[in-house]
């Protein structure tokens, strides 16, 4: 068979890789002049060999399909792994740093409050029987049309208890409480009760030298000239009969038994699509939300900051440090921007973006060192991609998911956003297999 696959990320990539050894005649059509997506590695100007991940940067111990990629290509994890719930530990307030002890202090009620609310999406996350189907929940319309926001109001959280609920939502989802739907937040949770795992209690683990060791090495294991770069798809056409389907680029046509597209919504909405697509996908294609994140690193001399997250009121929102195993004096600070905020960094230019999370990160660490690197990457202000990772918001899961997992006639939907792991690198690979899968399965 003749598979197109549209975009050269982890997705992409995984449809590729598995479609090749079943004897497919596959060709991979990517955009842009590099391979990975939101799978990004940058070193460039960094001291120490030191090193920073621009879009996705997290597996998680129960992430199997990643690790298995992982110890395929004799990759190695950073042995620095965090639980989500250190984001806790610190708060950047009113030009002071708090610890645990001191936001006790301020609000007693800060650890109960932030319980309940992991609670509650524990009920809710109870009722889903299978979490690649959350619309079948008893309640799905009732809680898929809850905001995460009116939740926290109907729980009563305190002051800072909805600080942090709201730097969770931006940095887990990239989005406000307003733009994520209860029902959404609960499947997530459901997936990991389904993996034997209590969300935010397992490890979150980093790769030495960087993600795109795992896209780098699923495009090397490719047959030469499968990956053609600086292909951006037009036009696909004849998808739906029992003809062969076309897809056009700026440049080139290619014919194809099956089109795999395993870029973003985002870029799908700029190409011509004939006959039209149904409704219901048409308008998930159209509507479905992406977070905006922007993620600012910046390289200091030396390093004057306490170990952990810190999360701040501020413009950084986020603060981390990468470098934690990496050998040098210098270290990197890395501030996870998601959300309102993250849309606002997005309008800027880079410079602007470095020199306003340069400030943040110096009124939260008076001592910091001379910045010798950086860079600022804005998900959102990409034309490819238009934002970090699907979010389903309010109403979403009942109007798009099903939509956006079945396939069309020889046009097949791979990339988290079309995953049970929505938002995960483990749902890019996910999704792939499971269109690979159903590709193989077609004759």
């Amino acid at each position: 068979m003749r598979i197109v696959v549209i975009g050269a990320g982890l997705a992409g990539l995984t449809v590729a890789d598995l479609l090749v050894a079943a004897g497919c005649d596959v060709v991979v059509l990517e955009a842009s002049d590099r391979i990975g997506g939101r799978a990004f590695t940058r070193a460039d100007g960094f001291a120490d060999g030191q090193y920073a991940e621009a879009g996705a940067e997290w597996i998680d111990t129960v992430h199997h399909r990643a690790h298995a990629l992982i110890d395929r290509f004799g990759l190695t994890i950073d042995p620095n792994a965090t639980t989500w719930t250190a984001v806790r530990r610190w708060l950047y307030r009113s030009g002071r740093l708090l610890g645990p002890d001191q936001l006790r202090e301020i609000e007693p009620t800060l650890s109960d409050d932030l319980d309940r609310f992991e609670l509650s999406l524990a009920e809710v996350a109870a009722g889903i029987a299978d979490p690649s189907r959350p619309q079948d929940h008893l309640n799905a319309a009732e809680l898929d049309a809850l905001s995460v926001a009116a939740l926290v109001d109907r729980l009563g959280l305190r002051q800072l208890a909805r600080l942090f609920v709201s730097r969770n939502m931006q940095g887990e989802f990239a989005a406000e409480p307003r733009e994520v739907s209860v029902l959404f937040v609960a499947q997530q949770r459901a997936v990991y009760m389904l993996a034997g795992a209590q969300h935010g209690a397992i490890e979150a683990q980093r790769l030495l030298g960087g993600i795109s060791g795992i896209t780098d090495g699923l495009a090397s294991a490719l047959p030469s000239g499968t990956v053609r770069s600086g292909q951006r798809v037009v036009a696909i056409e004849g998808w739906s009969d029992g003809t062969t389907a076309t897809v056009r680029t700026t440049t080139d046509r290619f014919d194809a038994d099956h089109v795999v597209v395993a870029c973003s919504l985002v870029a799908l909405r700029d190409v011509e699509v004939s006959p039209a697509l149904p409704d219901a996908l048409r308008s998930a294609v159209e509507s479905l939300g992406y977070g905006a994140v922007t993620k600012t690193a910046l390289q200091y001399e030396s390093r004057a900051w306490p170990a952990g997250y810190a999360t701040t009121e501020g413009d950084a929102q986020r603060v981390y440090e990468p470098t934690a195993a990496a050998a040098g004096a210098a270290g990197i600070l890395m501030a996870y921007t998601g959300g309102d905020g993250g849309r606002r960094l997005g309008a800027m230019n880079e410079a602007d973006r470095i020199a306003e999370i340069e400030r943040s990160q110096r009124e939260m660490y008076p001592g910091l060192a001379t910045r010798v690197a950086g860079f600022s990457r804005a998900w959102s202000a990409e034309p490819l991609f238009g934002g970090s990772y699907a979010v389903y918001g309010p109403g979403d899961i009942t109007r798009f998911w099903e939509a956006l997992r079945r396939p069309y006639g020889r046009l097949h939907l791979a990339g988290e956003h079309a995953a049970t792991w929505t938002g995960y690198l483990e749902g890019a690979i996910e999704s792939g297999e499971t269109v690979a899968a159903r590709v193989q399965a077609s004759g």
